[in-house]
């Protein structure tokens, strides 16, 4: 749920930020027409003769220009600011993300490392439970086995392996005929 609203919030930071970066370019684009449209205005000055403008049109004229010219500047400040704001919260949801990271992959290590720890102290439990067990069942019978010398063919542990001659026929009494 965290890594959807970290993903989010960066898409969300990224469209901000192509809007800002599109509105930038706007208002540059317009501050070169109005420019260019202050020079045209000059030429077509320059061209009339200064004579035929009043004093109050040229100071009116002057007014507007710069009025036009301080709003188009203040909205471009306005928009670098916020973008530059956009950024410095990018960079530190980023720098967030990377702590994040690194405390994640720390976690899954430790864990990794814990349950390997854990499995092989479970396997020493199992086998010195077993040892134990044979060890216990050994102490009452007379003939010591040890945990090494515990085979597949031992019936029980208490009486050790399986002897020789309890496979042999020759010892069974013989059946007589009647």
């Amino acid at each position: 749920k965290a890594e959807e609203q970290r993903k989010t919030k960066q898409w969300y930071q990224r469209r901000v930020r192509a809007e800002l970066e599109a509105e930038h370019q706007d208002l540059q684009a317009k501050i070169n027409i109005t420019k260019i449209k202050l020079k045209d205005a000059e030429k077509n000055m320059a061209m009339k003769n200064p004579l035929d403008y009043s004093d109050a049109e040229v100071r009116k004229l002057l007014v507007q220009t710069n009025k036009e010219k301080n709003n188009l500047l203040s909205e471009l400040k306005d928009y670098e600011w916020r973008l530059d704001s956009e950024s410095q919260k990018f960079a530190k949801a980023e720098e967030q993300r990377k702590t994040f990271m690194v405390q994640l992959y720390g976690a899954t290590e430790a864990n990794r490392i814990l349950n390997t720890e854990q499995s092989l102290k479970m396997q020493r439990m199992r086998k010195m439970k077993t040892q134990n067990k044979l060890l216990s069942s050994q102490q009452g019978s007379t003939k010591k086995v040890s945990p090494k010398n515990v085979s597949p063919k031992m019936i029980d542990p208490k009486k050790g392996p399986v002897k020789k001659t309890a496979l042999v026929h020759n010892n069974l009494p013989k059946i007589e005929k009647q």
